[in-house]
């Protein structure tokens, strides 16, 4: 039987290869989609995310508490850095000179993704079909904004990133502590992409189909919360 981690899988890699269509992305790219997934993806750092990287905090006391006091806090430290990463390696100059490290660090975003995906009854994932609605918007509103959706061959290493995160996680534990380092680290990249590609700015009169995005999303949430 297919589970449902599998099949949330093969929906963000179907979101990809729509990137690599380019007719089909640009149809579907409507202005009011666009701003009602920006909608989504915000609702979705604040309501889900966030409090992820609080209880990540936790799990992280827990496990090396004694050697490194405060860690509590130390999430948000290393979700700030994810976003000095994920900005620093998108500005032009070192997309120039570093586009490898660019390219790497939305592979390791997109690893850790299939990897939470291995098990779908993992509480950090719930439900499964929010989150992988949450996150198949990002990816889309992503690529149609970035470089990224000019090189089939980098969408299709994206893809082949989801599948490998999934494998992994699938025969091997990832400790907590290390799963709770790298969702504090990719929520940086999400958070920057949130405000840096997803917040409209253009298209301001389509602001009540990102209101009602953010709402819908929202009330979900917490409707079945």
């Amino acid at each position: 039987m297919i589970s449902s981690g599998f099949i949330a899988l093969l929906f963000l890699a179907v979101v990809h290869w729509i990137s690599i269509k380019k007719y089909l992305h640009n149809y579907l790219s409507s202005a009011r989609f666009l701003s009602m997934a920006s909608g989504i993806s915000l609702a979705y750092v604040f309501v889900e995310l966030l409090p992820e990287i609080e209880r990540g905090g936790a799990v992280l006391k827990k496990t090396v508490g004694d050697v490194l006091p405060r860690l509590e806090t130390h999430t948000y430290i290393i979700a700030l850095l994810g976003i000095l990463f994920y900005y620093g390696v998108s500005t032009k100059k070192m997309l120039a000179k570093y586009n490898w490290l660019h390219i790497t660090g939305y592979l390791f975003f997109n690893f850790l993704i299939g990897a939470s995906l291995a098990d779908d009854s993992d509480p950090t994932i719930q439900p499964i079909f929010l989150y992988t609605i949450a996150i198949g918007l990002h990816y889309f509103i992503r690529d149609h904004l970035s470089d990224i959706s000019n090189s089939p061959n980098i969408l299709r290493a994206l893809i082949a990133s989801l599948f490998v995160g999934y494998g992994f996680s699938s025969y091997y534990d990832i400790p907590d502590a290390i799963v709770a380092i790298g969702i504090s680290f990719s929520a940086g990249g999400i958070l920057l992409n949130v405000f840096h590609y997803e917040l409209p700015k253009k298209n301001k009169n389509n602001y009540p189909w990102f209101l009602m995005g953010a709402l819908f999303y929202t009330v979900l949430i917490l409707s079945l919360g």
